[in-house]
């Protein structure tokens, strides 16, 4: 028993720290709370995110962000008793291995990409702006290109100012 609450206090550590700029923290946040309780799977039809959203609100100081191992044990046995029982609950964040990175962005295994960077397959506007080889032509590619000469478009009598 005594090594099922050490490692239940050890994975609350671990997601207090979780994404925490700097340090280690004893502290956990409702973000993080919300994560745990996901990563373990906790949630079901009768516990919901909103359920420890409103017990966190409950077990922390008016005005608090974060909660401490001593008010997250209190928090286990309210929603415990929403859920069924708070030694499954502990018994599975115990159990866990700490918080993770799924549903994190991976690099697109759909071939979406290629046909994007594809310049063979670009038409109009856009087709002029690479040559034969694919390779960007850069600011010669542009259609508007200032020629800051000081005039401006459309003027017929470039170049006649000095000459009389």
């Amino acid at each position: 028993m005594a090594d099922s609450k050490d490692a239940l206090e050890s994975n609350f550590k671990a997601y207090c720290n979780y994404g925490a700029p700097q340090g280690k923290k004893d502290v956990i946040t409702t973000s993080n709370l919300t994560k745990m309780f996901k990563e373990c799977k906790l949630y079901d039809k009768k516990l919901t995110s909103t359920d420890t959203d409103i017990a966190f609100s409950k077990h922390v100081p008016k005005g608090s962000k974060t909660m401490d191992y001593k008010q997250f044990q209190s928090l286990l046995e309210e929603v415990g008793k929403k859920s069924g029982s708070a030694d499954k609950l502990k018994e599975k964040i115990a159990a866990s291995s700490g918080p993770g990175s799924s549903g994190t962005t991976k690099a697109s295994k759909t071939g979406g990409v290629d046909r994007m960077t594809d310049t063979s397959k670009y038409t109009g506007a856009h087709k002029e702006r690479f040559d034969a080889d694919g390779k960007g032509k850069g600011i010669e590619g542009r259609a508007d290109i200032a020629k800051n000469d000081g005039y401006v478009g459309n003027y017929k009598g470039e170049g006649t100012y000095d000459k009389k």
